[in-house]
């Protein structure tokens, strides 16, 4: 069941046809994503398989598109 006011787009296209990891990386660097993880103190505890760089991505995506169904 849609979210109330959610409109469906236009086009076909989703959000991974409009950003990809690979343009992330490139402007917020993987070193920099751990250096501002471990800032406030969010480095993992354990072996993850999201870990915490990848969830970082995704939530800047996210906020890139905030107008997306995720």
């Amino acid at each position: 069941m849609p979210r109330a006011g959610w409109v469906k787009p236009e086009t076909g296209r989703r959000l991974s046809d409009l950003v990809s990891v690979g343009v992330l990386t490139r402007v917020f660097p993987p070193d920099l994503v751990d250096e501002v993880i471990a800032g406030v103190g969010r480095t993992e505890l354990r072996h993850r398989s999201l870990p915490a760089r990848v969830m970082a991505y995704f939530s800047i995506g996210m906020a890139l598109y905030s107008e997306g169904s995720y």
